[in-house]
């Protein structure tokens, strides 16, 4: 959920530091976790975090380039808008489009990265395999495609509410989100694919203060427009998740990290 961070701030100025200083760390942890990737092109599937982009440059080195394609316009937007104030290295360019319909010719990359994508995708007419052989066929041949993203493996919080706003994109949009699901789903997927394909689970990392910023959320816009029934028995949900925030914080799930290589040389 970490796409509504932004929209209200009830944290003190030392709580949002605390809380940048943490989602940093994370970003930290995954970027590392594709090893050298000085002087490649790499595409940023799915997202365009000026975090994460901004991690990635630094990374590249002057010798590559970043090139992020997000489905979410305004995000793109106000990523773009943030470029004046981040530290790029890399060359970057953003896009908003959809990883089904890349505007890309094929075979265009060194590396191929998504993170966080796979558990939001649409995947009621297209599928997740649809969506992997599109990251594959943007990769060169001898090339990388490497996906980050959330499991269920252990407990958590967020668990539930990943379900709870996959469960409204359905009863809204009438959407089928691929959700979170264990880690060898992501790997089987994969496998399908890519050669060499390696794979690693993580447990979860702490982000202070995650709980209030969802505890202070809006009930979503979309909830007045259900039959009153559907309406009741989400706002019934949403209210016993938020007992477990204020019980227990709003812990994290794991993550696993894949990666494989396109055929060819």
């Amino acid at each position: 959920m970490t796409r509504r961070l932004y929209k209200g701030d009830p944290l003190t100025p030392e709580e949002r530091e605390e809380l940048e200083d943490d989602l940093i760390a994370f970003c930290d942890r995954e970027l590392d976790l594709l090893g050298d990737i000085r002087d490649l092109d790499v595409l940023y599937a799915g997202g365009s975090s000026p975090l994460w982009v901004e991690g990635l440059s630094q990374r590249i080195g002057e010798g590559g380039s970043v090139t992020a394609i997000d489905v979410d316009a305004e995000r793109v937007d106000e990523t773009q808008a943030s470029l004046g104030k981040a530290e790029f290295v890399a060359p970057v360019h953003l896009l908003a489009g959809d990883v089904f319909g890349m505007p890309f010719a094929s075979a265009t990359f060194d590396l191929v990265y998504s993170s966080g994508l796979f558990h939001e995708l649409d995947v009621k007419e297209r599928t997740a395999e649809d969506a992997l052989a599109a990251l594959h066929s943007a990769a060169r041949p001898g090339g990388r495609v490497a996906t980050g993203d959330f499991v269920d493996s252990e407990d958590a919080v967020q668990l539930e509410d990943e379900r709870l706003e996959a469960e409204l994109r359905r009863e809204a949009y009438a959407s089928e989100p691929y959700g979170i699901g264990p880690p060898q789903r992501l790997v089987d997927l994969h496998e399908e694919l890519l050669t060499d394909v390696r794979w690693q689970v993580f447990p979860p990392q702490r982000i202070r203060h995650l709980g209030k910023l969802v505890l202070a959320e809006d009930e979503p816009t979309e909830v007045f427009s259900l039959p009153p029934a559907t309406a009741r028995r989400l706002r019934e949900s949403r209210e016993a998740m938020r007992g477990r925030i204020l019980s227990e914080g709003y812990t994290r799930p794991a993550t696993v990290y894949v990666e494989g290589l396109v055929q060819g040389a």
